[in-house]
């Protein structure tokens, strides 16, 4: 049987890391002094004989759409040098080679995402079990295999001085009794390519049904290759299982969207079913595994900044988050009309009271009391001359107070537009502004200003009553 080696970078052969010469850079560098410092330690998890791959579980068997393509964008997320299935990637079943090779030609889709290599194993989808009497489908499924990842159902490969072993449970099965384990002459290869490689620092043992695991053949092959590091990973149950045997370490994985057993519809883990990537990391001292869910692993935005109704300070993108194009009001004269921040000289930080106001504008729950009962809300927008208005309204108004001093029109429209009046829901909005633009506009440039400004509030919250 053929076999393809991998092997990337270049490792001593005694294990040891060379050291940088005295003077020479490091990639930490500070400049404290011997003595405390507010680290914990220097031992960064740099080690050039680490490495990290990922692992995707069955995909069909009851495939749930849309979760294999989600695993595809996490593995993108998280990097792993590579990704190793367990097989059952696509439906089977049986079908003519047309419909075959239509589902080979999905999985590929998804998999052609990918950043860096995918290694197929086979599972009893991928390569049919051989129901009685279907040979002929059997066959072709055999052959698709073969059209789509090479000759060889089995094979290993060398990566950063660890070994890799795929089988192929599917070797000569028929699904019912008597039901018949990988081959003697398979194990026996992977024996031998053990064997050859007995000085690799891990081998990882990849199939698809975990049922061979009782047989005979398997029973001896594990107690042959026991005086090696190993463990093995597989699949077909649809559920997340860790046994020992031998004292080494067996993980059934559960589903990269195949279907649950037990009819469940979301993660269990009293039961195993869980949609994950399993994520190892080989260390000096051998692999960490974990499971990531896939329904815990996002990307770099899980809402945007203008629209989220979490606990947040101030969106991060402030101040111009919704800011029009500059561009627009290139040829415009009247200053009233052009939005504006207010940049120096109020006497107090206008960028943080409006940060503020956004904040509780979007403010949900949290134990702050936004708004009290029984209250009609009202809405003072403008300069000092809107916050004197709260006189006006008695016990029965809760009021919220967006005056600033000393704003003209055109920052009072700056900040509706940032967003001032999301969250507030008014009954009511009394904008007072303009007593700041005189000394620039004329009346007739201010009350332009202040009809924008009036369609702008309309806009944003049309339930309210307008008082100017």
């Amino acid at each position: 049987m053929d076999r393809r080696e991998f092997i990337t970078g270049t490792a001593l052969a005694s294990g040891a890391i060379a050291l940088p010469a005295r003077g020479a850079q490091t990639a930490f560098e500070h400049t404290f002094p011997e003595g405390a410092h507010p680290w914990t330690s220097e031992r960064f998890l740099d080690d050039p004989q680490e490495f990290h791959f990922a692992i995707v579980s069955d995909r069909t068997g009851g495939e749930r759409p849309g979760f294999f393509g989600k695993a595809m964008d996490i593995l993108n997320l998280l990097r792993p040098e590579f990704v190793m299935s367990v097989g059952d990637l696509i439906a089977g079943g049986g079908v003519p080679a047309p419909k075959l090779r239509a589902q080979w030609e999905d999985l590929r889709r998804h998999i052609a995402k990918l950043e860096m290599p995918f290694f197929h194993v086979v599972g009893n989808h991928d390569i049919w079990t051989g129901f009685t009497g279907m040979s002929p489908a059997r066959q072709t499924s055999i052959d698709m295999w073969k059209e789509y990842c090479g000759p060889n159902t089995y094979y290993d490969f060398v990566y950063k001085r660890c070994h890799f072993v795929c089988l192929d449970s599917m070797e000569r099965h028929d699904y019912y009794p008597p039901r018949e384990p990988v081959s003697p002459k398979q194990l026996g290869w992977a024996a031998s390519q053990i064997e050859r490689h007995a000085d690799a620092r891990w081998h990882f043992l990849f199939i698809h049904k975990p049922l061979d695991f009782t047989s005979d053949t398997w029973m001896a092959f594990e107690r042959h290759i026991a005086k090696y590091d190993f463990c093995v990973f597989c699949g077909d149950w649809h559920n997340h299982c860790t046994a020992t045997r031998l004292g080494k370490k067996y993980y059934l994985l559960g589903t990269t969207g195949g279907g649950y057993n037990r009819g469940g519809v979301r993660d269990d883990l009293r039961r195993g079913d869980l949609d994950a990537v399993t994520w190892v990391t080989m260390t000096r001292k051998g692999p960490v595994i974990s499971n990531i869910a896939l329904s815990g692993v996002y990307g770099d935005t899980i809402q945007t900044c203008a629209t989220t109704e979490g606990w947040i300070e101030a969106p991060l993108d402030y101040p111009s988050h919704r800011a029009e194009n500059p561009l627009r009001y290139a040829n415009e004269r009247n200053t009233a009309l052009i939005p504006a921040e207010v940049m120096v000289g109020p006497g107090y930080d206008w960028h943080f009271r409006h940060a503020v106001i956004l904040r509780q504008g979007r403010i949900h729950d949290a134990g702050i009391e936004k708004f009290k009962p029984n209250h009609r809300r009202v809405v003072l927008l403008g300069d000092e001359t809107a916050s004197a208005r709260a006189k006006d309204y008695g016990g029965g108004w809760q009021v919220f107070d967006l005056g600033f001093p000393g704003d003209r029109v055109e920052n009072v429209l700056w900040r509706v537009i940032e967003g001032e009046l999301f969250g507030y829901d008014p009954d009511a909005v009394v904008i007072s502004a303009g007593a700041h633009n005189r000394e620039r506009n004329t009346p007739e440039e201010i009350a332009a200003g202040l009809a924008k400004l009036t369609g702008y509030v309309r806009a944003e919250v049309p339930r309210a009553r307008i008082i100017s």
